[in-house]
């Protein structure tokens, strides 16, 4: 998948009827030139993956070749000839890229809860301050795909990273206030043992009650498949989620 801005396919639009539209005398060189338009049409369909269209265009790179290879630039204009040949390409490369067109689909996001350009490239502003830097890498990883997830709705995919993502934090959590190893036991014994320790600091009471109802709730029947989730769900669990990592993480700090 590739992330395009709409503008590419509206700019790539009005480049060619531009140069569709040039008349005699229009100036080749410069700014506004011929040539630069054409180099900004030929990058516009790399950008864009209009492989076929780019190949149908040799005839407009042999055309902005030839002017290229002159030696008089200062005041060049094209010629009336120079003109309906341009056009000539430009409506056979139009044609082409109208068919390759027709293949390729832009998906556009709708608006979540939750600010759809954090959830794709800045998961770190969708937690409290300083907690996402926080996290180890598999948790990072894990809620910057759910993230991903609830922006292209797939919300069941969504909640087995939310659910992950926390559990890592429930486990280095366990060994903060424990001092022993996790792995080989499940949530609910790791959460068992956290309730009852009777010495030293203990962790807080909210964030393990809420941590068991996530895994009663939410994590259980996620893994064991029970259930699967609608978008807004999803993002009732990732709220959830934030709370108690942020919880979570506070308290280790």
């Amino acid at each position: 998948m590739k992330k395009n801005n709409l503008w590419k396919y509206i700019q790539i639009g009005t480049d060619l009827r531009f140069l569709q539209d040039t008349d005699e005398n229009h100036a080749v060189f410069g700014e506004a030139g011929i040539v630069g338009n054409i180099e900004r049409i030929l990058k516009e369909m790399d950008d864009l993956g209009l492989s076929v269209t780019i190949t149908s265009s040799y005839k407009l790179k042999e055309f902005q070749k030839k002017l290229l290879s002159e030696k008089v630039k200062t005041g060049r204009q094209l010629s009336s000839e120079e003109c309906k040949e341009l056009r000539d390409i430009l409506s056979y490369i139009r044609h082409t890229m109208t068919a390759e067109a027709q293949g390729k689909f832009a998906f556009v996001t709708t608006d979540k809860r939750y600010d759809v350009i954090k959830l794709l490239d800045d998961m770190a502003g969708v937690f409290a301050p300083n907690i996402y830097e926080s996290l180890p890498e598999m948790a990072k990883f894990d809620f910057s795909e759910s993230g991903k997830c609830i922006v292209f709705e797939r919300p069941t995919a969504a909640a087995f990273h939310i659910l992950r993502g926390t559990e890592v934090v429930v486990r280095i959590y366990y060994k903060k206030f424990l001092r022993r190893k996790s792995e080989g036991k499940t949530w609910g014994q790791l959460l068992g043992e956290l309730k009852n320790k009777n010495t030293g600091k203990k962790p807080n009471i909210i964030t393990l009650n809420h941590l068991v109802n996530i895994k009663d709730s939410f994590r259980n029947p996620t893994q064991h498949p029970d259930k699967t989730y609608d978008i807004q769900e999803v993002q009732d669990l990732l709220s959830v989620c934030l709370d108690v990592v942020n919880r979570m993480i506070s308290e280790m700090k």
